[in-house]
């Protein structure tokens, strides 16, 4: 029962010494700076506080003493079980949930103990090591002679878990990676000729991209060059300025203005499919955050799906058209992008190479698109 109730001792210093997400190490904790409360209970025993200002001792009502003496006992249990057994390597996996503080976030601390008896002469030595959150590890080590008993812990300094978590991300690299990332921004209209195609409404000629990447790092994971891939989901819109008319006659798209009536929406939209293929350089800061990033590539894809969209005001009715053709755009494109950050705020911008409309379909225009990329 001894090694049972060390064992608690350790976890539940461990437990509210070390946070999930980073915090003070049991070392740090137990300096002399810090203030001491012992409850006496009724029965003769001590529940005992260490505080290092009042802030703690406030969030300490936050805590279920019920539920954590639930999970206490639930915990002495199992160490029960994994000791009546009869293999010489033990271990067991016990997972506390702490309830919720009162700034919402919550912890989730996982212990790991591993047994292992061995002899020294006629003392029996036994090793317990307690891992919490895979990267933090204490060590104890129990001598039993007779009544005797001698009990060293060995709690790893800054140097040795910082080694220890290089090795565990190590073990854990992968060189590749899925994320999502959503683009946003503006349309525009390049290397026109003449009046054939009208002008556009800057804030109402949006572009948005849904991207699936694929982020592989070449050379090593202290490696800055990745290489960009994977799907772009990309919805191109095109508002007019004027009351304009996408008319498609004798296989050939044009745009008129209507006399008769006033548009308070006129615009021209397609959807496509994208694959992108992107040498980029990211760069971390010494803290270890995402720093400075910079890429080029291109890409090609597959239109989708394209519209027209009528808004007017007809009869005291707000009234909507909606026509669904294929206005002689270009179904397959291609073209060239870019992105530059720092940290979370990304820019890109990406240019269309190939003409928005078919050869002799429509009046010469490319597409550029340029915004923000958020989620990545």
């Amino acid at each position: 029962m001894k090694r049972v109730l060390l064992i608690m001792a350790i976890f539940m210093a461990a437990a509210t010494g070390v946070s999930a997400k980073g915090g003070p190490t049991l070392a740090e904790r137990l300096n002399p700076g810090q203030d001491t409360i012992v409850v006496k209970m009724a029965n003769g025993a001590k529940l005992i506080l260490q505080l290092q200002n009042m802030q703690q001792l406030q969030a300490f009502q936050n805590y279920s003493l019920d539920s954590l003496m639930r999970d206490i006992n639930l915990y002495v249990a199992r160490v029960d079980q994994m000791e009546n057994t009869n293999q010489d390597s033990k271990e067991m996996v016990v997972t506390f949930n702490k309830e919720k503080a009162a700034d919402g976030k919550s912890e989730q601390v996982t212990v790991t103990v591993q047994e292992d008896p061995k002899k020294k002469g006629e003392k029996q030595v036994e090793h317990h090591e307690i891992k919490i959150n895979k990267t933090f590890k204490i060590d104890v080590e129990i001598e039993e002679d007779g009544d005797d008993t001698k009990v060293n812990v060995n709690v790893p300094d800054k140097a040795e878990r910082d080694s220890t978590k290089a090795a565990y991300k190590e073990a854990h690299y992968k060189a590749t990676r899925f994320n999502f990332d959503v683009d946003l921004g503006l349309n525009n209209f390049v290397n026109t000729e003449g009046n054939a195609i009208p002008d556009l409404k800057p804030l109402g000629s949006r572009y948005v991209s849904l991207n699936l990447h694929l982020n592989s790092q070449l050379g090593g994971r202290k490696s800055p060059v990745y290489l960009v891939s994977g799907l772009e989901f990309a919805f191109n819109n095109y508002m007019f300025e004027d009351n304009i008319l996408v008319n498609d006659v004798n296989s050939i798209t044009s745009f008129e203005v209507a006399s008769d009536r006033n548009f308070d929406k006129s615009k021209l939209t397609h959807s496509s499919v994208n694959l992108p293929l992107m040498p980029m350089l990211k760069f971390k800061r010494e803290n270890g955050k995402e720093g400075f990033k910079i890429g080029a590539g291109g890409f090609a894809g597959y239109r989708l799906g394209s519209h027209t969209k009528l808004k007017f005001e007809e009869d005291g009715r707000s009234e909507k058209e909606k026509t669904r053709d294929n206005f002689n755009l270009s179904e397959f494109q291609y073209g060239l992008e870019g992105v530059i950050g720092y940290g979370g705020l990304d820019l890109f911008v990406k240019y269309n190479m190939n003409d928005l409309f078919k050869d002799n379909r429509g009046p010469q225009a490319n597409v550029i698109s340029f915004g923000l990329r958020l989620l990545n």
